[in-house]
């Protein structure tokens, strides 16, 4: 008898990148379907926001297509974009920067995922503070390194605690991941401590990412970098994109900073892995960059949105969150509900028709929280908090009978 052919093995990579973090999109990808079958959902999940790109952005990119660029672009990224990314960067952090310090890539999750496999290898550690993007175990994890999490105190508004962070370093850290202003938690790195962190990063050979996607969206004050020092340069990368401050989400464009030893490796890598960006895109984005009042304008209706989401969470006596500085998002814990986020996430679209995300997939410390997005006008927003409070003040009831 013939033996049996045997399928091959798909390789370890599939396991790191197929976490809890993948399913936390779950909820939002039911709520998509029923509104695609004609249910009246507010989607609060998905930080893919109910703007328009700006039309200057869009008749660009329209032009572009229409003048021929649609061949190959240059690995690393377009000359008038690079110029353009250094030119905005300089605005953000100061100091001087150079094209080679730039590579353009599909959009700041690509950069994220490119950067860790040009900087990690197995068996080195990478710090990440939880709550952290569902996506980071996956980004971090895919060269065979190990994600080490440093749980921030929901009392504190899960401010960044350089102490806490300096205890879980080993002589296996090889980088540090941050995000700032956060997702989920919508917090703000205060300047002081990502100085500290940077020069601590330096001075101990530790790589500092930090992903700004929400440079933008900050209610409280300036943005605030980890990159602002030049000195530490040599030793921090930035991943960006204008994304959320220009709305151009699925666009699918962003670039990392750093080093040139860093960008070239980076290039290599883009090269084996997207061979370039869309030259029309790109042509684009270099109208984007130059484009203020469009980032001003939508900070500005998040934060009417912010204000008017959170105000009504307020009512509730049974939901617990701080004030998000940036970003566009709060994040709830619903403990007192005596639902975990996952049940909590769950019910309240098959009560209320309302979708938002659960927090297991921001790390363990996440499971009784919620996130739930600014992401639409202020009177929908009204009406989704009237029925969040309703729905919470309903299961606490159940929960004491």
């Amino acid at each position: 008898m013939a033996n049996k052919m045997k399928k091959p093995n798909l390789s370890s990579l599939v396991d790191r990148i197929s976490g809890p973090g993948s399913d936390a999109w779950a909820v939002g990808d039911m709520a998509t379907k029923r509104i695609q079958a004609g249910d009246d959902i507010i989607h609060l999940g998905i930080g893919d926001p109910d703007l328009d790109t700006p039309v200057a952005v869009r008749d660009a990119a329209i032009e572009a297509i229409s003048s021929g660029k649609t061949h190959y672009s240059l690995i690393a990224g377009e000359p008038d974009l690079r110029k353009a990314v250094v030119e905005h960067a300089m605005t953000l952090y100061g100091g001087q920067i150079s094209a080679e310090n730039t590579v353009i890539f599909s959009g700041t999750q690509g950069a994220l995922f490119a950067s860790f496999l040009c900087l990690t290898d197995p068996g080195d550690e990478i710090i990440v503070p939880e709550p952290f993007y569902p996506t980071y175990p996956a980004v971090v994890t895919a060269s065979g390194a190990t994600m080490v999490s440093v749980t921030l105190e929901k009392f504190d508004g899960y401010s960044l605690n350089l102490d806490n962070i300096k205890a879980a370093v080993t002589d296996k850290t090889k980088a540090i991941l941050i995000n700032s202003p956060s997702n989920p938690s919508g917090a703000v790195f205060d300047q002081s401590t990502l100085n500290d962190l940077a020069r601590y990063c330096h001075e101990n050979s530790i790589w500092l990412v930090s992903d700004e996607v929400y440079w933008s969206v900050t209610y409280e004050g300036e943005h605030t970098s980890a990159y602002t020092l030049e000195q530490f340069r040599s030793t921090t990368i930035v991943v960006n994109s204008l994304s959320k401050s220009h709305a151009m989400t699925g666009w699918r464009v962003g670039w990392a900073i750093g080093p040139s030893d860093f960008t070239e490796a980076l290039t290599a890598l883009s090269q084996a892995l997207q061979f370039g960006v869309n030259q029309f895109v790109q042509t684009a984005v270099v109208v984007a960059l130059k484009d203020t009042e469009s980032a001003e304008k939508i900070r500005n209706i998040f934060h009417t949105r912010r204000n008017a989401l959170c105000d009504g969470l307020k009512k509730s006596n049974h939901l617990s969150f701080s004030i998000p500085k940036g970003g566009m998002f709060v994040l709830v814990d619903v403990s007192s509900t005596g639902l975990d986020g996952k049940e909590f996430a769950e019910a309240l679209l098959a009560e209320e028709n309302i979708a938002i995300v659960p927090g297991f997939g921001f790390g363990p410390s996440m499971e009784n929280t919620v996130r739930i997005g600014f992401l639409c006008h202020e009177e929908r927003l009204r009406t989704a908090a009237r029925r969040i409070v309703r729905f919470t003040e309903n299961k606490v009831k159940e929960k004491i009978k």
